[in-house]
């Protein structure tokens, strides 16, 4: 096991052990969806919305375009 990998299966570990107590409390903006929901204004338009939500999309359009292609993007 190389340490980048170790590394990347820690940070997973990681993850969960966050995001699965956020998920089973009633909390707001405790979980990952809901604060990308927040500092990227999906629910509702404050100032600076429209920058935030390209800057969301070109983002996660980059990186489904790295993953699809293999890294030649």
């Amino acid at each position: 096991m190389t340490p980048y990998l170790f590394a990347w299966i820690l940070w997973i570990l990681m993850f969960f052990a966050i995001e699965l107590p956020a998920v089973f409390n009633r909390q707001q903006d405790d979980t990952l969806s809901e604060l990308v929901w927040r500092v990227f204004a999906i629910r509702g338009k404050p100032v600076g919305w429209q920058l935030r939500r390209l800057a969301l999309l070109l983002g996660l359009g980059w990186l489904v375009a790295h993953f699809l292609t293999g890294g030649l993007v």
